[in-house]
């Protein structure tokens, strides 16, 4: 997961949520492991075009904002905002402005919102969609701690994402964030499909499934944290190798990642630029 205070193609169906059916998920093994040499050069990755997906969880009034920010833009990619663990229960004035400075810059806005893992009920998480539609102006849902069992619960998340298609229209961005490989059902609601997520040490073995083959980069995700800087080129040359469209690394460490830029943010931005 993204951690509490924590990634458009396929139109998303409406409808109610439905109970959890009988049916086991796909299987999800990998085909290859990930190159985990010892040297980078991000220099080499400037044409792979990837593209930035931001966990930009920093205030809008820190220094770090605007650089989440201006990165996204310069790739075509999006940044999250994540007010107080979703929208929060009042409106943070400098999002309203920040959300419209970085559209004007051309970075996709998504909010932030928990499912827990299919806890939350449909009710709780439309009344957050609906705070970031009415309150910051979005482009769309980063729907986070999604259930891995995407056959039992395609249904209910293919519903939430219809909400914001039914808020947004159908060019709203819809992320779901399993934070593992789960199975190509939640791409005819999602978007994008965060696969991985986590330390850099516990993905060396990540390897994409056969099955996302079938669909172009751009529908995945990959996030990492604690990837020193020498292991950055090796990650987004990996991440481009498997498949994968949209990337964020940083060198920042738990409890939370997500807060400031990585050391390395102006070389990560170059060498993920798209062209």
């Amino acid at each position: 997961m993204l951690l509490a205070l924590h990634l458009a193609c396929t139109a998303a169906p409406s409808g109610e949520s439905a109970e959890p059916a009988d049916t086991a998920p796909e299987d999800t093994g990998g085909d290859t492991a990930l190159d985990t040499g010892d040297t980078a050069d991000t220099g080499q990755l400037e044409d792979l075009g990837l593209r930035l997906g931001v966990p930009s969880y920093a205030h809008p009034s820190s220094e770090d904002w605007p650089r989440f920010v201006a990165g996204a833009a310069a790739t075509g990619g999006f940044v999250i905002i994540n007010p107080n663990s979703g929208p929060g229960g009042v409106v943070d004035a400098a999002y309203v402005t920040a959300v419209v400075e970085a559209q004007a810059q051309r970075a996709i806005v998504i909010g932030y919102v928990a499912t827990t893992y299919g806890d939350k009920t449909a009710g709780q998480v439309d009344t957050e969609i609906g705070r970031y539609v009415d309150w910051y102006g979005v482009d769309g849902i980063f729907f986070d701690e999604v259930a891995p069992d995407c056959a039992t619960w395609a249904s209910f998340y293919a519903s939430r994402a219809g909400t914001v298609d039914s808020l947004l229209g159908h060019d709203a961005w819809i992320v779901y964030n399993p934070g593992v490989i789960t199975c190509a059902e939640y791409l005819t609601a999602a978007d994008v499909l965060v696969v991985a997520e986590g330390p850099r040490h516990q993905l060396l073995e990540w390897a994409a499934a056969s099955w996302m083959a079938d669909y172009p980069p751009e529908r995945f995700a990959y996030l990492s944290y604690e990837v020193p800087s020498q292991y950055l080129g090796e990650t987004l040359a990996a991440v481009v190798a498997q498949g994968v469209g949209f990337v964020y690394a940083t060198d920042s460490k738990l409890p939370n990642p997500w807060l400031q830029t990585p050391t390395y943010w102006d070389a990560e931005v170059a060498a993920v630029e798209a062209n």
